[in-house]
């Protein structure tokens, strides 16, 4: 119960402090660009403190990465109420980037090593989505951003005080190379399949509360939107997943984020988009469960995989913004659906053809 706690407050902090920062940032005076630029260094810190610490969980042990790391990121989340212009934001939340990155492939280690069912665990990110998302929305209407930063960071400390209390566990060191081709050779279906499905559906997440606005959502919607999103993965992480083999969930994760992407350009007010987060959660519950369960079940380097998959995802978080700003400087946010939805069919068939283990 320790672990789902943790794994439920870190999403919950995390996603509290991301969900309005593209608002943030526009009230701020911050351009399109400028908004592009905060998510795709946020994500660049992310994508070498996942890799690095993942790799260093293997070697040196879980606790003491699980416990830096929330220590961090609850200082991290704090200092984000500093934040009065473009560069304190973008030096801050650069920070925040690295300090998440710390502990969730040690996190995702420990649980294997305690025989603890993955796609439950994984679940309670998505449970930690959904309340982050609820009581933003709620807190919104009676204060402003800044408080939230001060939330996210109540809740990153409670998930310290929760680890504190972590049982030790045996632990043999598993020697990683800096640069572990064998292992990216090893699982490259995956990698590279989640690389471009993620890529595209950041193109659309990086200006999406602002694409919400556009069509009539106001800030208290774009928590509700998310909400729901959120709670369709926790229902279907805790009570589905596990009944498919992992190649078929990745395989259906892709389909339907690419029916996900295009059911986008269909709507014309904000409250059309609400039944396409259905489908949204469903088809990120399958990718991710899938990915988590192939890496895991199939590698003696826990940490390490599942650390590669976060910077992977991070990788995403960096190319999708560039992409989008590219995008819109030629067209409109439909025009970035249109390119996610081709890029989800894409990363289909590139499962397809590296994947020989079916």
């Amino acid at each position: 119960m320790k672990l789902n706690l943790i794994r439920f407050l870190t999403f919950a902090a995390a996603q509290i402090s991301f969900v309005y920062i593209p608002v943030f940032a526009r009230e701020l005076g911050v351009s399109d660009v400028g908004i592009g630029i905060l998510v795709a260094l946020y994500s660049s810190a992310l994508f070498f403190s996942s890799y690095i610490f993942g790799r260093a969980s293997d070697r040196f042990g879980r606790k003491i990465f699980i416990i830096i790391g929330l220590l961090a990121a609850t200082i991290a989340f704090l200092l984000q109420i500093f934040s009065n212009n473009y560069i304190s934001l973008l030096i801050i939340r650069t920070l925040v980037g690295f300090c998440v990155g710390i502990y969730p492939s040690a996190l995702v280690a420990y649980v294997y090593e305690k025989k603890k069912n993955m796609s439950k665990f994984a679940s309670f990110g998505s449970l930690g989505w959904f309340v982050g998302l609820l009581v933003a929305g709620v807190i919104i209407i009676y204060f402003t951003i800044k408080e939230i930063f001060i939330l996210s960071s109540f809740f990153s400390l409670l998930a310290f005080l929760v680890a504190l209390a972590l049982e030790p566990i045996k632990f043999k060191t598993i020697e990683v190379p800096f640069l572990p081709l064998k292992i990216l050779k090893k699982n490259k279906s995956v990698y590279l399949s989640v690389l471009v499905r993620h890529s595209g559906a950041y193109i659309i997440w990086t200006f999406w509360p602002l694409y919400l606005i556009s069509i009539g959502a106001n800030l208290f919607w774009i928590a509700v939107i998310g909400t729901i999103n959120s709670f369709t993965q926790f229902l279907v992480m805790y009570t589905v997943t596990d009944r498919f083999k992992e190649t078929t969930l990745l395989k259906l994760g892709f389909l339907f984020s690419a029916i996900t992407f295009f059911s986008f350009t269909l709507v014309t007010n904000f409250l059309q988009i609400l039944p396409t987060q259905l489908l949204l959660g469903i088809s990120w519950a399958f990718m991710y469960i899938g990915a988590l369960r192939y890496l895991t079940e199939r590698n003696d380097e826990k940490a390490t995989v599942s650390g590669i998959l976060d910077s992977i995802l991070s990788l995403s978080a960096i190319i999708g913004p560039i992409l989008a700003t590219i995008i819109l400087s030629f067209g409109d946010y439909k025009l970035s659906m249109y390119v996610a939805t081709s890029l989800a069919l894409a990363s289909f068939f590139i499962f397809k053809t590296f994947d020989h283990r079916e």
